[in-house]
């Protein structure tokens, strides 16, 4: 079925997949300690508390459907998996040939991991973005270490708060163990390690096309905010070309909104840490609740974020948010240039 014969402004499509309470609340928890790093960062300027609060940031959507005890379990393993990939991240920013090079790598390993599970390919698409936030902030190599060690201590965050919530309210458990779910996973990678498997197809196309974005912002000057190219090709290239067509239109309608919003946020709130602190908490709790039941929606929570901590960090909304718009339909040209490569698959057969 083709995207148009999908009707994508339809209000069918676009509506919320589950009810929102639960997932909210969710997101509302795992939101804290994203909440504190970032009021931490902007009373103190330190640096490196961004960094935590970002890895936190991505920790909380790991295993966000299961129970407390899981994804904890989960979470901490994910800890110094995405500090690896935040240092590999740093240390693959120059020359623009090993960047390209290392965000293709990174996206076919993560983008494989759809031939598991749709919560393994959360984490994976988590990690890869970890590498790509960290390139693309263009530090120098001598930061891989603070960058390592931020992202194990957000993941370690999430893990902690997790555990919290296990003890105290959450106690349900979920079953098969680890131990069969690892087997399970690795019987699945190796038998989908075939060209003719639609899981290494999408990883490949999906690492490919990670790479040449890195490529494009390399060659075009966004001054500084050439990392939204791939950022955007990361959240629409799926599986299925329906799906992607789909996210395509969410991720333009949700850009813009989230601009708007932010823009608007940022002038009233000003340089004051705690209301800012305060937005960028709810804007995190709404991004971990709306990523599987709303895209649109969830791109302007996640636009709302970024852009009002990179205003309170010193850089007005209005300034960048040109660049963000053009960065951003670079990126879904390319995604649409992705969905030519023919992959054979059925719609909707893969994790969304």
């Amino acid at each position: 079925m083709s995207a148009g014969n999908r009707g994508l402004f339809t209000p069918a499509t676009w509506q919320l997949r589950a009810p929102l309470a639960e997932p909210l609340k969710r997101g509302a928890l795992a939101a804290v300690p994203v909440g504190i790093a970032c009021l931490v960062e902007l009373a103190t300027d330190s640096r490196i508390w961004g960094g935590i609060g970002t890895a936190a940031l991505l920790g909380g959507f790991v295993a966000f459907d299961a129970p407390a005890r899981t994804r904890m379990v989960w979470q901490l393993f994910f800890a110094p998996i995405v500090g690896v990939t935040a240092a590999l991240g740093v240390l693959s920013t120059n020359p623009a040939g090993l960047a390209i090079a290392g965000m293709t790598a990174c996206g076919i390993a993560g983008g494989y991991c759809v031939a598991v599970s749709p919560r393994l390919a959360v984490a994976g698409m988590s990690a890869v973005l970890g590498f790509l936030l960290a390139q693309g902030f263009l530090l120098d190599v001598n930061q891989a270490p603070r960058a390592l060690a931020a992202g194990v201590a957000g993941g370690l965050l999430q893990a902690a708060l997790s555990g919290g919530v296990w003890l105290l309210s959450d106690r349900s458990a979920e079953s098969p163990g680890i131990g069969d779910r690892a087997r399970g996973a690795r019987k699945l990678l190796r038998d989908n390690l075939t060209l003719t498997s639609p899981s290494l197809r999408h990883a490949l196309r999906w690492g490919t096309a990670l790479g040449a974005a890195v490529a494009v912002y390399r060659l075009v000057d966004l001054q500084g905010h050439g990392y939204w190219i791939p950022l955007t090709v990361l959240f629409v290239l799926k599986p299925s070309s329906d799906d992607t067509w789909e996210r395509v239109a969410m991720r333009m309608v949700g850009t813009l909104a989230g601009l708007v919003l932010a823009t608007a946020l940022a002038e009233a709130f000003g340089p004051g840490a705690v209301p800012v602190a305060i937005a960028l908490t709810v804007a995190a709790a709404l991004s971990f609740a709306l990523l599987t039941l709303e895209y649109a929606l969830f791109t302007m929570a996640i636009t709302v974020f970024v852009v009002l901590l990179t205003d309170a960090l010193g850089e007005a909304a209005f300034k960048a948010a040109d660049q963000r718009a053009l960065a951003t339909a670079l990126g879904l040209a390319l995604a649409a240039l992705a969905v030519a490569i023919p992959l054979g698959v059925e719609r909707r057969t893969l994790v969304r």
